[in-house]
């Protein structure tokens, strides 16, 4: 089967998703590069991460790199609640939730994109991720994405923002 051609809404963006291609190709050991859209998906210590490359009007791109923290967790108030003070907390990117699955992103604009840039959003991604995963799924029921990989009982991403 044909890899099927990505489809870019703007020059830009186009311009965007080659360079963090080229930064993922020289920095981190795997990445999968989804033919459909313009992302790619890696495992980044023991988080999976999403990078979504995303036009913003015609002379500029939002990078947004998003893990996959929890899923079949219960969106009830006192999650919703915890998950929104968390937000307010965290310098850097902010919780959200689908259905029964919670991620955690954070988006920059990448037209002048810089690998520690990249690198950096990675970490506090993964990182913050990391750090949460298992205390949401101690309090509120639910299961790591690492779990769910491991699993492998159901596809990973079937709530994803983008899909």
């Amino acid at each position: 089967m044909a890899a099927r051609e990505k489809q870019f809404h703007t020059q830009c963006q186009e311009e965007v998703y080659r360079q963090v291609k080229t930064y993922l190709d020289e920095l981190v050991d795997e990445h999968f590069d989804d033919a459909s859209h313009c992302d790619f998906y890696l495992k980044y210590g023991s988080t999976v991460l999403e990078i979504s490359i995303n036009p913003w009007e015609e002379d500029d791109a939002v990078i947004e790199v998003l893990a996959f923290c929890v899923k079949g967790c219960q969106p009830t108030l006192e999650l919703l609640q915890e998950l929104l003070e968390l937000n307010t907390e965290i310098l850097l990117g902010a919780f959200s939730m689908v259905g029964d699955e919670i991620f955690f992103s954070h988006s920059f604009l990448g037209r002048r994109l810089r690998p520690e840039q990249l690198i950096a959003s990675l970490d506090m991604v993964a990182s913050t991720s990391d750090e949460y995963d298992e205390q949401i799924v101690s309090k509120y029921g639910g299961e790591t994405a690492l779990e769910r990989l491991r699993g492998q009982r159901q596809p990973l991403m079937s709530g994803s923002p983008h899909n």
